[in-house]
């Protein structure tokens, strides 16, 4: 009994203190997961962007050779003009 007694002061002095810190602790955090959240959305924004620059390189090649196909399949199927002799 005499135990408890002596224990339970020291208990509530360490978790105000512990509590004080807590405050500063808990600022300090916050302001590290917004800087990560800051961070995580401009790697995402940075993904997202390469991607559509790659989804447009893609694009461009493909209406090159879509455009340059046709151009040979029109030549080859042009009849051609006979010389008079």
């Amino acid at each position: 009994m005499m135990f408890s007694m002596s224990y339970r002061p020291m208990m509530s002095q360490d978790a105000s203190a512990c509590q004080a810190e807590a405050g500063s602790s808990c600022a300090s955090c916050a302001s590290n997961n917004s800087i990560a959240l800051i961070l995580d959305a401009i790697i995402m924004a940075s993904i997202i962007i390469c991607a559509l620059v790659c989804l447009v390189g893609v694009l461009v090649v493909n209406g090159s050779l879509l455009s340059l196909v046709l151009l040979v399949l029109a030549l080859v199927s042009m009849p051609r003009m006979r010389k008079r002799v």
